[in-house]
């Protein structure tokens, strides 16, 4: 084992940060090496004019560091995995990774535009073709403003430069790395650092953290990468000590799949990798160089995603089927415009379009984050602005918004005897007259909306739990599955819409 081990990154705050993670996590595991860390900048970093669109193909952010590794023989290199190209050098790899940050983007836009119902041209800070594509292609009914068209401005340099060109710039928004934000504001915290780009921006602009399953990130978004000499097997070993499996073997998936695409940032193609209730996802968004539109939200291990799996179930047996059925209860609305109005620095989580009914007005301090995308997009109709959603994977899924969000409670907009998680409720209807198909108790599988509307049909059809269920990923499934014990059946899915392709016609 080596007594001395040199962390080379490049200079900006978030690559030193990321190399004394990396320290940290060796020190914990082998107190008995001594770290030095080396700080250099790249060509990237030095020359303004290189096209990072290439960064993945030509490495113009690790390249340079990838020959130090090479050269020193007591050295590593730590990377924002995401910049190391997915094209083998031959001489050095990512031997391992630390547990992955956020995967997402944030969309950072200046509160000028809340004041507006059209712009002629909404113009957005970002290089990335990725994110650029994904933008034009889903943005324009995520927020509450019309736009004639949609145009974007080359952006380079460290996160702190970017926050500060677009404070100062005339572009309306600005994309950056939701792991950087982060990130940063763990290290500035730690710091006692008060004032910075990063919380400036946060407090002066209105954001939002774009959801995986229509903006997946670039292939090891939010990772970081370790790089180490392939003869050096001392080091390697090192390495592997400390990487986490279920990221390091996440990202290798992600690019594998951007490679049979060509690989590199000029791709306007986002893959995205993760885990939910024992299920791996799997987001593919974007543009081939043929002109190939790829749209994939899925699970990678299910009955519906498996090639060759039976699909068991009839959709004549399964329920809700028709439209008429997803409604089983009648609704009996309740005025909470008063309590909501006087509620400040919190976040209200959205849990369906029904308690918007009475059209709360929220104070300009709150965090709106919505249960789906359906449900985000149907509040931007009723004028409000939309911080980010758990995208139909549950509400334990506010937990990630992490220090953007400063530790406010939770409010959840939901129905009378909803249950919640960490959070307060406001009942802003109540279900009443639950009304089941005459043949409800034959059907032989079943998806809940809810775990409340699960123990309704159960107390009147106590047969049903013989019988196959599914529910979303979120809380739903988690409480039904408590309530049915492991000697009966469930399944977890992105959305109903998912759950009704896995049936037979």
């Amino acid at each position: 084992m080596k007594k001395t081990v040199n962390i080379i990154s490049r200079s900006s705050t978030l690559a030193k940060i990321q190399a004394q993670m990396v320290g940290k996590a060796i020190s914990k595991k082998h107190p008995q090496i001594s770290l030095n860390y080396i700080l250099t900048k790249t060509s990237g970093d030095v020359n303004q004019n290189l096209d990072i669109s290439k960064s993945l193909t030509m490495g113009v952010f690790t390249s340079d560091i990838s020959d130090q590794v090479v050269d020193k023989e007591d050295s590593i290199a730590v990377h924002s995995w995401k910049d190391f190209p997915i094209e083998d050098n031959k001489k050095t790899n990512i031997y391992g990774t630390l547990k992955r940050a956020d995967m997402r983007d944030m969309l950072f836009l200046k509160t000028e535009l809340k004041n507006l119902k059209y712009i002629d041209e909404l113009i957005i800070m970002t290089s990335s073709p990725r994110r650029r594509y994904a933008l034009e292609t889903n943005l324009a009914d995520l927020i509450p403003v019309s736009f004639g068209k949609i145009s974007f401005i080359d952006v380079r340099g460290n996160i702190d430069t970017r926050l500060n060109k677009f404070m100062k710039d005339k572009a309306h928004g600005i994309v950056v790395a939701k792991a950087a934000i982060d990130r940063i504001l763990e290290y500035e915290k730690s710091n006692k650092i008060t004032t910075s780009s990063t919380q400036t921006c946060l407090k002066e602009s209105k954001w939002m953290v774009l959801p995986l399953s229509l903006f997946p990130s670039a292939p090891a978004q939010g990772a970081i990468g370790i790089e180490v000499a392939n003869k050096n097997h001392s080091l390697i070993d090192l390495v592997q000590s400390i990487n986490e499996k279920e990221t390091f073997d996440n990202v290798v998936n992600e690019r594998k799949i951007m490679s049979k695409y060509g690989g590199g940032c000029s791709q306007k193609i986002g893959v995205s990798i993760w885990g939910k209730n024992n299920l791996k996802i799997k987001s593919i968004n974007g543009l081939t160089e043929d002109g190939e539109v790829l749209k994939d939200f899925t699970t990678i291990s299910s009955r519906l995603s498996e090639p060759g799996s039976s699909k068991t179930t009839i959709r004549s047996n399964a329920f809700p089927v028709a439209k008429t059925e997803k409604n089983i209860f009648s609704r009996r609305f309740l005025d909470k415009n008063t309590q909501i109005g006087k509620i400040k620095d919190s976040i209200f989580y959205i849990t369906r379009k029904t308690v918007l009914k009475n059209k709360p007005n929220f104070s300009h301090s709150c965090t709106l984050i919505t249960s789906g995308i359906k449900t985000w997009r149907e509040s931007v109709i009723e004028g409000y602005w939309i911080n980010g959603t758990t995208d139909s994977m549950g509400q334990s899924e506010l937990d990630y918004l992490g220090l953007i969000t400063k530790g406010k409670d939770v409010i959840k907009l939901s129905f009378k005897k909803s249950t919640s998680y960490k959070s307060n409720t406001i009942d802003l209807y109540e279900l009443t007259d639950p009304k089941f198909p005459t043949d409800f108790e034959q059907r032989e599988e079943y998806f809940w909306m809810s775990s409340y509307a699960f123990s309704v049909a159960l107390e009147l059809y106590p047969a049903i739990i013989k019988k196959r269920h599914a529910s979303g990923m979120g809380n739903t499934y988690n409480k039904i599955k408590k309530l049915i014990g492991h000697n009966h059946d469930i399944t977890p899915y992105l959305s109903y819409e998912h759950w009704l392709k896995s049936l037979k016609d």
